[in-house]
Order: C-alpha cells, then sequence, then structure tokens
C-alpha cells in the first residue's frame, strides 16, 4: 500500500458508511441512528482491514449485513405463537 493510499482510508471509510446510511434511511430501515453508524462503520472497517477497498462493495456488503442483523433481532424480539 503506498504512503499516498493511507490518506485515502478515512475518505473511503466515511464515503463507503454514508452510502450505507443514505440507502437505508431512504429505505426507513434505520431505527436507531447512532447505533446503525457504529455498526456500518465496525463492518467497513473490518471489511478494508481484509482487504477490500471498493466503496460500493464495501457500502453494499454492509447494508447486507445489517439487514441480516435487524431481521435476527426482529425474530429474537417477535412473540412465539401459542
Amino acid at each position: 500500500m503506498s504512503a499516498c493510499f493511507k490518506y485515502q482510508l478515512p475518505a473511503l471509510l466515511e464515503n463507503a458508511v454514508q452510502i450505507a446510511l443514505n440507502y437505508l434511511e431512504r429505505a426507513g430501515e434505520i431505527d436507531d441512528y447512532p447505533k446503525t453508524c457504529q455498526f456500518l462503520l465496525i463492518n467497513v472497517e473490518l471489511m478494508m482491514m481484509q482487504g477490500q477497498y471498493n466503496k460500493i462493495v464495501l457500502a453494499n456488503r454492509a447494508i447486507s449485513a445489517f439487514e441480516k442483523h435487524r431481521n435476527a433481532r426482529t425474530i429474537e424480539s417477535s412473540p412465539v405463537a401459542g
């Protein structure tokens, strides 16, 4: 990784998270904005540590992870019929 690229990482992180937030906000999927931001930030950071540097791929994978996490939370909190 070049020295020049290191300075672009924070911007890449910010752009990917912002793309994901914009999508989730428009879709009406954000119920807790700070927690959603934190979730997306952690997920994008992890993917970047694994070598992914495409902001669209980062954003899409973060969105997918958030939706899976949210669906799992919804299933856990739904009442059991019986």
